[in-house]
């Protein structure tokens, strides 16, 4: 488990110690899911917080028009979970979806909450990755009421570049609120210039 990206991202990022290190990690367990396969559904509890070693999850949830809505993609060293629904046991309205073969990393709510009250460094580390994604979820909210639907696609393959190589593209279109056709017009645009 030396090299796991999970031990990496806590000593690297989060610059916890050795000792607390080794604590942690044996509250988690591997878990491999296959490409499509949902960890929760809409009405579920979330049970888990994930850790992503390799591939790719996305959080979505599906409007009064039965059409999904993608809030963002999680690759490799992301955190995924739904908090409100993890930590109070509450039916969560999001999906959480392997869009790649995963490999994972998860703690359950007892592991969860024995870190976070036990291991001081933890719990900064997690404060700093929700920190990290409600900054994340902030700006591209704020993007979002301002840019046209071609500056949200070019802000897209300038900030995540890899993304677009790894993903259909309906999910990307569903990530940028528009529909599958508009981001094709966009991007025939685009390569026309």
């Amino acid at each position: 488990m030396d090299s796991s990206p999970l031990l990496s991202q806590l000593r690297q990022v989060y610059k916890v110690s050795g000792k607390d290190c080794t604590r942690i990690i044996q509250l988690f367990q591997p878990l491999e899911v296959k490409k499509n396969e949902h960890l929760f559904r809409s009405g579920e509890i979330a049970r888990y917080v994930y850790f992503i070693d390799k591939g790719c999850l996305r959080q979505y949830y599906i409007n009064n028009n039965g059409e999904e809505r993608t809030i963002y993609f999680k690759t490799e060293a992301g955190w995924c979970s739904e908090l409100v629904s993890f930590l109070d046991n509450k039916p969560t309205e999001l999906n959480l979806q392997a869009l790649e073969d995963s490999q994972l990393q998860i703690i359950s709510q007892k592991n969860w909450i024995y870190a976070v009250t036990h291991i001081q460094s933890f719990t900064l580390g997690f404060i700093r990755a929700q920190q990290d994604t409600n900054y994340m979820l902030k700006k591209r909210l704020a993007e979002a009421t301002v840019e046209t639907p071609e500056e949200k696609y070019l802000r897209f393959i300038k900030e995540e570049p890899l993304l677009l190589q790894r993903l259909p593209l309906y999910h990307i279109a569903s990530y940028l609120a528009m529909t599958p056709e508009t981001l094709s017009r966009i991007r025939k645009k685009i390569a026309n210039k």
